[in-house]
């Protein structure tokens, strides 16, 4: 296990293209990603979080180009989106039939948030393609705050670790998008009145 620093944007993208896994601060809480391209690389996330199998992650990307083969980007969905991102939303959206079976899991539907932090985004533009992350916490425990505490959780369980802080603390707020429905599953900072008002 290796501390790397937000400088370090090159060595971070070189252990993901390796199916690495790394926990990074995010505006919300600390992230532990790993590249979405293989199954394989989804089972060791499951095996390190110790996180029920059958529960999709999210995918954390740079633009809406990285997963627009794979998910049904609605319009209200870009407007949201448009709008709030990057930033402290996690959006639900409709999985297209030809997605790998690990990513929606067979619920028809996959998360997907950009984040307003600068490491992560430039490491997700030179990545070109999307990571599988949850917080940073085994299952069941409180996401990890800072580096410190996800290394007193995972230590060498996973190959680095991002030095600094998480801003906010609070989890982003999830939404999901089905046709024109949009439906709060988890209120963070950002409140339905607020994403509703954007769609008018």
């Amino acid at each position: 296990m290796i501390f790397l620093t937000e400088k370090d944007i090159d060595q971070a993208v070189e252990l993901f293209k390796k199916g690495e896994i790394i926990a990074f601060p995010t505006e919300t809480v600390f992230g532990l990603g790993v590249l979405s391209t293989k199954k394989e690389y989804f089972d060791e996330l499951v095996r390190v979080k110790q996180r029920d199998p059958n529960k999709p992650f999210t995918l954390m990307i740079s633009s809406l180009t990285q997963v627009e083969n794979i998910l049904d980007v609605s319009i209200v969905a870009k407007k949201i989106l448009d709008k709030f991102s990057p930033g402290p939303l996690t959006v639900i959206l409709k999985a297209k039939e030809n997605i790998p079976s690990y990513l929606d899991l067979g619920t028809g539907f996959v998360g997907i948030r950009i984040p307003d932090s600068k490491f992560i985004l430039s490491v997700l533009e030179k990545l070109n393609k999307p990571l599988l992350v949850p917080s940073a916490n085994p299952a069941n425990l409180e996401p990890a705050k800072n580096d410190v505490e996800a290394y007193n959780y995972f230590k060498d369980e996973i190959s680095a670790i991002v030095k600094g802080n998480s801003t906010s603390n609070i989890p982003s707020t999830v939404i999901k998008i089905d046709g024109e429905n949009v439906t709060m599953l988890r209120e963070g900072s950002l409140k339905l009145e607020a994403i509703l008002e954007a769609i008018k």
